[in-house]
């Protein structure tokens, strides 16, 4: 295909290939189905999914002019547990009580990749160009960026023994790995003067890294390798560990609830919103009003001229990175419902009932964006379930619903 430029110029665009293939998937699936004391139910299934000659963009050899073609050129392979387990508490006649717990958990993996390690960015998303890498051997849905330094054992090894409660090497409040020189603490920066003075490069770990930069007080450090550059490295993935779910359903009556608690855990979403509120200062850590002449940071802190070396404090040129990459694990109150059979109406008829329904009503979690389960759509994994980004993202609604019906 060619694209169309000003002044009605051809641009080729994606290079044909007459010998693709149609992606083969090939599943495996058993199951056990257990019914205790006809009772009691059990069911558990495991499936081992591969989808072959997976269609992938493969850039070709630049001779061809073209920029891209779709080739033959991934396997990936998915293998799931799902277990559900049904148990009826109570079962009398006008009383009736039952839970349903169920959990599932799914691996992806990349087998095979006939083409070299690439990232795909999401719809285009500022900061997210090397964020997702497809890696022959990891796990689909790898996030890839930045580390800002939380132990000691990510120094260059001539450092280490400088770090450490009482050393030039500290663990500061938000537990980062910062300078502070010998005799001083992590909350003298202001009382002594000292936040940004600057140790020379040569004196710094890595020996200021490929770009030389000076080392500064109280500054949150970036790892680099061996070369002294800064290396993306593997940081989370946008698919969880595994979900789970516990519903309830009582019956009293003419009264009927159901409640329905659901989780996902090990999932990991960049919180961009956060990290670009770094930047503009309008993210609430950056307020320091109350806090005690020790925890007080400067905004140089969270905002500085930015360069590759990483001297950008923890806006780090909006790239995503470990501070700003979170956990985005949780739980939900997906659903309460609470129905009354109002039954016939003189002069009216029917058999009428009425109920409350709320769906999202509470999220328990430590992500600090608004709502963990959020991403954005399109892109070249184009979907919001892989491209965890929380990039401004409208988060899912509280809802809550009355209805009344009837039945002749």
């Amino acid at each position: 295909s060619f694209s169309i430029g000003s002044g009605g110029a051809l641009y080729p665009s994606t290079l044909g290939n007459k010998n693709l293939r149609p992606e083969v998937s090939r599943e495996v699936e058993l199951g056990v189905d257990v019914e205790l004391m006809n009772k009691y139910g059990l069911t558990v299934t495991h499936a081992n999914n591969v989808i072959n000659d997976q269609l992938l963009p493969v850039t070709p050899p630049a001779a061809s002019g073209f920029q891209t073609q779709w080739q033959n050129a991934g396997e990936l392979t998915n293998k799931t547990w799902e277990v559900s387990l049904n148990i009826p508490i109570i079962q009398k006649r006008d009383l009736s009580y039952s839970v349903r717990f169920n959990y599932d958990a799914t691996t992806s993996m990349i087998t095979r990749l006939d083409m070299p390690e690439t990232f795909y960015s999401a719809n285009a998303q500022q900061g997210s160009e090397t964020m997702f890498k497809i890696k022959q051997g990891e796990p689909f849905g790898s996030i890839w960026g930045r580390v800002f330094i939380k132990s000691c054992s990510q120094l260059p090894a001539d450092f280490q023994s400088r770090c450490g409660n009482g050393k030039d090497f500290v663990k500061n409040q938000d537990g980062f790995i910062v300078y502070v020189g010998e005799g001083n603490t992590v909350r003298d920066g202001i009382t002594k003067n000292l936040w940004f003075t600057r140790v020379p490069a040569a004196s710094a770990p890595w020996a200021g890294g490929t770009t030389k930069d000076n080392l500064q007080w109280g500054a949150p450090i970036l790892y680099r390798d061996s070369t002294g550059a800064v290396p993306l490295m593997n940081i989370g993935n946008a698919l969880p560990d595994f979900h789970w779910s516990f519903s309830q359903n009582l019956t009293f009556k003419k009264f009927t609830v159901y409640a329905l608690l659901d989780a996902t855990v090990g999932k990991s979403i960049w919180n961009e919103q956060r990290q670009w509120s770094l930047g503009d200062f309008q993210v609430s850590e950056v307020d320091q009003k109350g806090k005690d002449i020790g925890d007080v940071k400067p905004l140089g802190y969270y905002f500085r001229a930015a360069s590759t070396g990483g001297i950008g404090g923890l806006y780090d040129i909006l790239a995503p990175n470990n501070n700003t990459v979170e956990d985005a694990s949780f739980v939900k109150l997906r659903e309460l419902s609470i129905g009354y059979r109002i039954g016939k109406i003189p002069g009216v008829g029917g058999d009428w009932n009425v109920s409350f329904i709320g769906r999202n009503l509470k999220t328990w979690t430590n992500y600090r964006g608004y709502d963990p389960e959020v991403g954005v759509g399109g892109g070249d994994l184009g979907s919001g379930a892989l491209n965890a980004i929380d990039a401004f993202t409208f988060p899912n609604l509280r809802q809550i619903t009355f209805s009344i019906g009837t039945s002749f």
